[in-house]
């Protein structure tokens, strides 16, 4: 999976917001995203491309103790509300 084209991340303020740009802007114009820390690793994790299972296991490796059904459950969720939006090339 991998972040489509036309959509860029931005700093804003404290804030990390996803943008549509290009032809995009248009289409999605009334859609601005933002990112909190752990799913601002998420986008950055699908801008290389990567499997949804690359996300579990870099949310595992990264925060230690944390259930792996939590953090499978919320890698899905995550990966359906950016799918919703258009957002994701699979």
């Amino acid at each position: 999976m991998k972040i489509k084209e036309g959509f860029i991340l931005r700093k804003c303020g404290e804030a990390d917001i996803v943008v549509p740009i290009g032809a995009n802007v248009e289409k999605y114009k009334n859609i601005m995203i933002t990112l909190s820390g752990t799913s601002r690793m998420l986008w950055d994790a699908l801008v290389k491309g990567c499997d949804e299972e690359a996300l579990v296991t870099l949310l595992l490796t990264t925060f230690e103790g944390v259930d792996e059904a939590i953090v499978r459950r919320d890698v899905g969720n995550f990966l359906t509300t950016m799918k919703k939006a258009e957002l994701i090339d699979e």
